[in-house]
């Protein structure tokens, strides 16, 4: 099969890794693949290979200020309704950028991530399909089963639950239809809404979306009909890069080891990052920690720098080459890291610190894949829970593990692209 691709996601990791993955998959079948992302990621998509078209050239770093905040937004509705305006505020000149993009009618068809759904419309008015990508696929709204964004909650196990999960999905309802109102004007000038006039949420393809995880990690709940789970994508640009034969893998200390992560975002999760994990490191003297700060720009063949103590640290690492090496992973409850986790049958403790890590975190502990804590990673509680988690029982994450092996993302969305654009 061929055809010429635009793939369109915002310069962060975990929206714009997931689909260079799929971009380079898709290019090994015969597709022409191009890339419209931030400023600040077009030499990545270039280092791949791929055709890159900057979006909103002339202010680099304008994506990553709007997601990279002072502190948590959780579900407070000013945060989020000042996060949303911003957003919006963007869209016309993105939306300008796409369509010179694809003004020379030769595209076949536009991949979107999910956060990215002016790319879809641009795509829409250009007569071409569009695909949405998730690497959250519980962002979308059900008709039924736990609502996500309301704090982690977890299945439905007593008969109050599903009265709760009602009121949740309702109050997510009257959340999004009030902060519709309320920005009004900046949706009109973006030219879009939150709904549908069926009630289709307008921010995803009404014809294709792909779940970039697994129905196995899921909680019970339908899913909307253009919907398909095609399996998780954990691959990094290190793994991406064609030189990729030639790095060797990271050095890393010699005993038993945990691995510590807040993510590439969160600026403010890392203040006090290091002061806490030598708490917890003293409280669990067994293991070395090994701190990634989620910080492009050391070698990934450099070795941790010593920081005392049984903590060591680095600035990058690529979760899917060094996972294996860990007994435990404490992380943040991103998609990348907790798909990474679940591949390598490695056990993890959560703690989540805002948007969809909460019910990441909801998820991994009831599908066996760790537990959650609750408390700051210094609290006696959170070491306790470590060790827990070390010593758990691991049949289910195995379960897990074998269950990712059987998904093929690539293969699963070549096939969508063929069948759109056939």
């Amino acid at each position: 099969m061929s055809g010429r691709l635009l793939l369109a996601a915002p310069p962060f990791a975990g929206h714009l890794n997931p689909l260079l993955t799929l971009g380079l998959g898709l290019r090994e079948r015969g597709y022409d693949v191009e890339v419209a992302t931030g400023a600040t990621k077009v030499d990545l998509v270039r280092d791949l290979g791929l055709i890159a078209h900057p979006l909103l050239a002339d202010e680099p770093g304008i994506f990553d200020a709007i997601a990279d905040t002072a502190g948590p937004v959780r579900s407070n509705p000013l945060l989020l309704t000042r996060q949303l305006r911003a957003n919006l505020a963007l869209l016309p000149r993105a939306r300008a950028d796409l369509d010179r993009v694809l003004a020379d009618g030769a595209f076949d068809a536009v991949v979107a991530d999910f956060t990215a759904p002016v790319a879809g419309h641009a795509a829409q008015a250009a007569g071409l399909p569009w695909i949405t990508t998730m690497p959250t696929p519980f962002a979308l709204e059900t008709r039924t089963g736990t609502p996500s964004y309301c704090g982690g909650w977890g299945p439905a196990t007593r008969p109050w639950h599903r009265v709760r999960d009602a009121a949740g999905r309702r109050a997510t309802r009257v959340t999004k239809r009030a902060m519709q109102a309320v920005l009004a004007g900046a949706f009109r000038a973006a030219g879009t809404g939150v709904y549908r006039a069926d009630g289709s949420e307008a921010a995803y393809s009404p014809t294709a979306i792909l779940g970039l995880g697994m129905l196995e990690l899921e909680l019970a709940r339908d899913w909307p009909a253009p919907f398909a789970m095609v399996g998780p994508v954990t691959a990094t640009p290190e793994r991406l890069l064609p030189d990729d034969g030639a790095r060797e893998a990271p050095a890393l200390p010699a005993g038993p080891l945990v691995l510590v992560t807040v993510g590439t975002h969160l600026g403010w999760a890392r203040r006090d990052l290091l002061a806490q994990v030598h708490a917890l490191a003293a409280a669990v003297p067994s293991h070395t920690f090994v701190v990634t700060l989620g910080q492009r720009g050391a070698t990934t063949t450099a070795p941790p720098a010593e920081a005392g103590g049984h903590v060591v640290v680095v600035d990058h690492l690529a979760y899917d080459d060094v996972m294996p090496s860990f007994d435990a992973v404490v992380h943040h409850g991103g998609a990348g890291v907790s798909y990474s986790a679940i591949r390598a049958g490695v056990p993890a403790l959560v703690h989540p610190r805002d948007y969809d890590q909460f019910d990441f975190a909801a998820r991994i502990v009831a599908a066996g894949a760790g537990l959650r804590t609750r408390r700051p990673l210094d609290h006696p509680a959170t070491a306790t829970a470590l060790r827990d988690v070390l010593t758990m029982d691991r049949a289910r994450l195995r379960a897990l593990a074998s269950a990712a092996e059987r998904y093929d993302p690539v293969a699963a969305t070549a096939a969508v692209v063929a069948r759109l654009i056939a």
